[in-house]
């Protein structure tokens, strides 16, 4: 069999190359002088001695198979959002948006999310990126053209995307778990708890940081300009430890956290959009648009409106209420009104952070205040304060204790850290997913026939392959 491999940077075009190569194919013996299509090549055709351009490819694509997360009628963001009351998505087409992922179906309270809903389809796309991933991993492995070093960073790379995606699910899934040994494609592992989920992907984060220590001074592969300042081993690193510290946080391991940070690029003082992104072009051919970015007060067919709350109980001044704003015409479905919408990106190239500056800074306050450096809390709480809110300073005064400090933490973190997939699980792993999470902070829509969903159902799929599978 002939294959093409032609290296295009267009992330989606190789997206759906990676797409084929997650699946097995073999020619038939009828075949003759079959060339197969560049945009479906056969995994075969990568795991034997891959040449440079089809590394290349997998590289592009293992980058762009994340992004598809975020770029699908399912969005990450907007499922993870609504969940957490931070946006409601008023979508003239599909009523499940703004009634059972609120919690209802007409005027009657639901008990439980559908397993098999349009929803729940990120679960494929974040899934894809660990596959997508341990097939550039093995591919380079058995590779002649990169040497010992270039397959550490293959490693390095592919292992911190293995966790990344892993993360994705989790926080999707909350107290139902995910598979973690995925190695062997036809017999998956069972589910672990979110607990052993976490110190699975807190383990493959420190191998993938052992990994790029020993990958040299480059890359065999390119990365996207998404990763300006973090395109070498020892600057993606940095962006590995940055991960490193938000799973330790999740997983209340605060000195683990700190220890973390201190290896990222948090720095109190620096800019508050370093680190590593996705990227958007709608004006490349086979490229998307920011799937989050909407026209301000246009008439878009989901519109990711969000809850009066979010302005009416913020700090006056607060500068963040500029990803927020008053629609001239309200949008009510199902009885609920969309007065304000997200302008949380202000065009369809606006990247999407994966992690930056900014929610380390909010890390570094929680696990401080984990680890009893109130004072080191509050320079971190006061420096997103007055730097990302323009709001005055807190003093030590101000607080009644640890909890106080933690309600002013969560707060910070609704509004530096909004629409970003970031509020529900907040809430969950603190425990105040409740109408009144604290002090002057609300959830919009918790009073029947709404109710509040800590999770999606584990897909239907992956039910019936551990019924089919015992």
């Amino acid at each position: 069999m002939y294959t093409i491999f032609k290296h295009n940077a267009r992330p989606l075009w190789m997206a759906g190359m990676l797409v084929a190569l997650l699946g097995v194919s073999s020619c038939s013996l009828t075949e003759i002088d079959q060339v197969t299509d560049p945009n479906n090549a056969s995994i075969e055709s990568v795991l034997a001695n891959a040449s440079q351009a089809q590394l290349n490819a997998l590289a592009v694509g293992v980058e762009a198979s994340l992004r598809l997360g975020h770029a699908n009628n399912s969005s990450y963001n907007q499922v993870v959002g609504t969940l957490g009351r931070e946006v409601v998505i008023l979508a003239q087409t599909e009523s499940r948006w703004y009634l059972e992922l609120q919690g209802r179906r007409g005027n009657n309270t639901i008990d439980v999310l559908d397993d098999g809903a349009y929803y729940n389809g990120q679960y494929t796309d974040f899934a894809r990126v660990g596959r997508a991933a341990r097939v550039f991993r093995a591919s380079a492995d058995a590779s002649a053209v990169v040497n010992a070093e270039q397959k550490s960073g293959v490693a390095g790379f592919t292992r911190t995307y293995e966790a990344l995606s892993k993360l994705h699910l989790l926080n999707l899934q909350g107290e139902n778990g995910i598979r973690v040994d995925l190695d062997n494609i036809q017999k998956p592992g069972k589910f672990v708890s979110q607990e052993e989920a976490l110190t699975n992907i807190r383990q493959q984060l420190d191998q993938a940081d052992q990994d790029l220590a020993s990958a040299g001074a480059a890359f065999a592969f390119p990365l996207s300009s998404g990763y300006a300042g973090f395109n070498t081993p020892a600057t993606f690193r940095r962006f590995n430890r940055a991960l490193a510290a938000r799973v330790a946080l999740y997983q209340k391991d605060y000195a683990g956290a700190l220890a973390a940070l201190n290896a990222s690029f948090y720095d109190r003082a620096g800019s508050l959009t370093l680190g590593p992104k996705i990227t958007f072009n709608a004006a490349t051919a086979g490229d998307v648009g920011n799937p989050y970015y909407q026209v301000p007060d246009g008439n878009p067919t989901n519109l990711a409106a969000v809850p009066d709350n979010f302005v009416t109980e913020a700090e006056a001044g607060d500068l963040r209420l500029a990803k927020v704003g008053l629609r001239t015409t309200p949008r009510t479905l199902g009885g609920i009104t969309g007065t304000y919408e997200s302008r949380l990106f202000t065009s369809q190239n606006a990247p999407l952070d994966i992690i930056r500056n900014e929610e380390l800074i909010l890390i570094a306050a929680e696990a401080r205040v984990g680890t009893n450096d109130l004072t080191g809390a509050l320079a971190d709480i006061n420096a997103i304060r007055t730097r990302a809110g323009g709001l005055a300073a807190r003093t030590a005064a101000s607080f009644s204790g640890t909890t106080s400090y933690i309600d002013e933490i969560l707060r910070q973190r609704r509004y530096s850290l909004f629409y970003e997939g970031h509020r529900l699980v907040d809430l969950r792993r603190l425990n105040r997913l409740n109408p009144n999470p604290a002090p002057n902070q609300t959830l919009a829509y918790t009073a029947p026939p709404f109710k509040l969903f800590d999770r999606l159902e584990r897909p239907a799929a992956e039910k019936q392959w551990d019924i089919a599978n015992p």
